[in-house]
């Protein structure tokens, strides 16, 4: 698809208030391949004929309604924590979970963090 093309798939999904994604970008281009542009602005399919960006459009967002989101719409937001989002808390949560420490852990290490490990260690017996 020549990049004339694309850019009048972009701007006539804009028009409809369409934001189409990466997919249906893709689909366009395989769709298109070999099209060229008439003078009365149609886009001509080498064997197939003539259709109008608008309708090829709406056509295109039948095939894959996943394909297109509304330009209204805003992504939904997640309730800040500071500067983390739920997401972000969750993943950081899910990442705290430590490991047992075991005797080799603690033969390999001495002074300060042997002390930690060694309260770890503790802790971790008594439950």
């Amino acid at each position: 698809m020549s990049d004339h093309l694309e850019s009048l798939i972009l701007t006539e999904a804009r028009r409809q208030n369409l934001q189409p994604n990466a997919d249906a970008v893709r689909q366009a281009a395989i769709d298109l391949a070999g099209a060229s542009l008439t003078s009365q602005n149609l886009i001509h399919l080498p064997g197939k004929g003539s259709i109008s960006p608008a309708d090829y459009i709406r056509s295109l967002r039948d095939q894959m309604p996943e394909g297109f989101g509304s330009i209204d719409n805003k992504a939904p937001s997640a309730r800040d924590a500071g500067n983390l989002t739920e997401r972000y808390r969750a993943e950081i949560a899910a990442s705290r979970k430590q490991s047992r420490i075991t005797e080799a852990d603690l033969a390999r290490f001495s002074g300060v963090t042997r002390q930690h490990l060694e309260e770890r260690y503790g802790a971790a017996k008594a439950k």
